[in-house]
């Protein structure tokens, strides 16, 4: 051995090297067990997209419920989902003109057309959402359109009868009474013959005929004020017009034209607060 190998004191460097060493993988096995180890995040469902019929039957139950501003809602999500779909967008006009946002449905019919030209006569609501944004020459020419698909409609005379009334005259609208035969409906037949010669009584009358209190009486009484309330409407008398609009609403049915009788009087009403009061 060695001077160098005497002096140097071999085994105390060995093991000191044999502690660090031991250290340094220890502290690099104790900060590999401290890393966190990632988790798989799961990834999210994408939500389904509701189908037409089930958003118009959202929109219809929310109108059950006169939920005006959920209505409104399916139908904008029909739009949403749907917009350039036929059938979406005539259904969003119909929940639109129904929870009174009488504007929004008539673009919407307005665009379904576009789409469906050939349908335009049969678009009635079309006729109606013009007639109470006053609209009225648009919706006359749409009530005379709309006689050619449905001649025996003595309602579609009877929105004409308003719009050609509030365009020009009442003397003129009697004279441009649009023909409805064959509509049997109580009191239809009146109400017609109440556009032309103004004698509402005929129609109470008719209503009269039919049993109190059953389903009959009931509907007959309905469209009795309904058309009695456009009739004052049309001849300029707003309170008579808004009194009878009032009784239509109290109808418990719920249906289309129930609906339409609660926005006519909503419109009526915001034409009330609208007109100046006289000193």
């Amino acid at each position: 051995m060695s001077r160098f190998s005497r002096q140097f004191p071999f085994a105390a460097y060995f093991a000191c090297c044999a502690l660090f060493f031991a250290g340094f993988f220890a502290g690099v096995c104790v900060a590999q067990e401290e890393e966190p180890t990632p988790v798989a995040q799961p990834v999210p469902e994408k939500e389904a997209v509701p189908s037409i019929s089930d958003l118009h039957v959202q929109g219809l139950r929310s109108l059950e419920k006169t939920d005006l501003m959920a209505a409104s809602d399916a139908a904008d999500k029909l739009l949403m989902h749907y917009e350039n779909d036929p059938r979406a967008v005539r259904l969003a006009g119909d929940l639109f003109l129904r929870s009174g946002k009488i504007r929004s449905a008539a673009k919407q019919f307005e665009r379904y057309i576009e789409m469906i030209p050939a349908d335009k006569p049969d678009l009635w609501q079309y006729g109606i959402a013009l007639a109470l944004s006053e609209r009225y020459d648009d919706g006359r020419k749409l009530f005379e359109l709309h006689r050619a698909a449905n001649p025996n409609d003595v309602e579609n005379a009877a929105w004409h009868f308003l719009c050609v009334a509030k365009m020009a005259n009442i003397d003129q609208a009697k004279k441009l009474v649009l023909p409805a035969p064959g509509d049997t409906r109580v009191p239809m037949n009146e109400i017609r013959r109440l556009l032309i010669d103004g004698n509402e009584q005929r129609v109470l009358d008719a209503v009269k005929q039919l049993t109190e209190g059953s389903s009959a009486h009931e509907t007959a009484t309905f469209y009795a004020n309904l058309y009695l309330g456009l009739y004052a409407d049309a001849v300029g008398n707003q309170t008579k017009a808004m009194r009878l609009m009032r009784d239509a609403t109290t109808y418990k049915q719920v249906n289309y034209m129930a609906d339409i009788a609660r926005v006519y009087l909503s419109e009526l009403e915001a034409k009330e607060k609208a007109t100046p009061v006289a000193k």
